[in-house]
């Protein structure tokens, strides 16, 4: 058990802690929340694989030390969906407070006129094409660490991992569903694209639940990103910062998130990322020499 404890690592720790917390945060709601025993099995499980592949840690297996490094990654989907299950445990949905902050700041929804401005399947294709990029940033980026700078991957890894829970977080605190949901149904409809278009539909069918929308943590783990970029690998900001552009125009064309999200999203990106940066170097810092 010693030997366990001793080999987690920080983004471990974030996994784990954020499992305790938000099972301890269902148990309190159980009389809200339906088939409760089920989540909690599942976190039993996860925290039962952790330390098993903390047992594996010295392994020579490329595939499993891989798996053992990367697997947050495939758990953030299942965190996200989640935040649909308890976020209104607290409070309703905000929506129609943010869409009346967006009237009166702006004057009209962005997510609703700016596909109409716009229909082209062009330029819905390079919509679903930015959209898409988040997924190969938030893969990528901590690939180009293990690949390229192994020592300051840990590091990474938690700034990513950390930052995601924050905004699982907030997603509870602050439920929303956004424009896609929200507006009826005769204005939801986007323009097609082509590829790309099909991938996102079948990802939005697969895994989009009605939860996240402010902050917009695309946003936000864009900003992360390009600063883990601006401070290790300034080259992969060329093609960084044009894919955050047209995921920020994205977001809004395909009606995920209302305006003030995106900027919510920005700020919240900066500040979590100095604040995972300094708790790391607060408990973590031996490990990043």
């Amino acid at each position: 058990m010693n030997y366990c404890l001793k080999k987690l690592k920080s983004f471990d720790l974030v996994v784990i802690s954020f499992c305790i917390a938000t099972g301890i945060f269902m148990l309190f709601g159980y009389r809200q929340l339906q088939n409760i025993s089920i989540h909690l099995i599942l976190r039993i499980a996860l925290l039962t694989l952790i330390f098993l592949l903390v047992k594996v840690e010295d392994s020579k297996n490329l595939l499993l030390q891989f798996f053992r490094n990367f697997y947050p990654l495939l758990f953030l989907g299942f965190f996200y969906s989640e935040t649909d299950y308890y976020n209104n445990f607290l409070f309703e949905n905000l929506d129609i407070f943010l869409v009346h902050i967006e009237n009166k700041i702006i004057g009209t929804q962005l997510a609703l006129e700016f596909s109409k401005q716009i229909p082209f399947p062009w330029f819905s294709e390079i919509m679903h094409f930015g959209y898409f990029s988040y997924y190969v940033m938030t893969l990528g980026i901590p690939l180009l660490f293990y690949i390229k700078a192994r020592r300051h991957f840990e590091k990474a890894m938690f700034i990513i991992i950390l930052s995601f829970c924050f905004y699982y977080i907030l997603f509870i605190l602050l439920p929303s569903i956004g424009p896609q949901f929200y507006f009826p149904l005769n204005q939801q409809s986007v323009p097609e694209g082509y590829l790309f278009s099909k991938m996102m539909n079948i990802i939005i069918e697969l895994a989009e639940t009605q939860t996240g929308a402010f902050p917009s943590s695309h946003v936000g783990l864009a900003m992360i990103y390009i600063l883990l970029a601006v401070k290790y690998f300034k080259r992969v900001l060329f093609f960084l910062m044009p894919l955050t552009v047209i995921l920020v125009f994205s977001t809004v064309y395909l009606k995920a998130h209302y305006t003030i999200d995106i900027i919510a999203g920005a700020i919240t990106g900066i500040l979590f990322y100095y604040l995972s940066v300094k708790i790391y170097f607060k408990f973590f810092e031996s490990l990043d020499k």
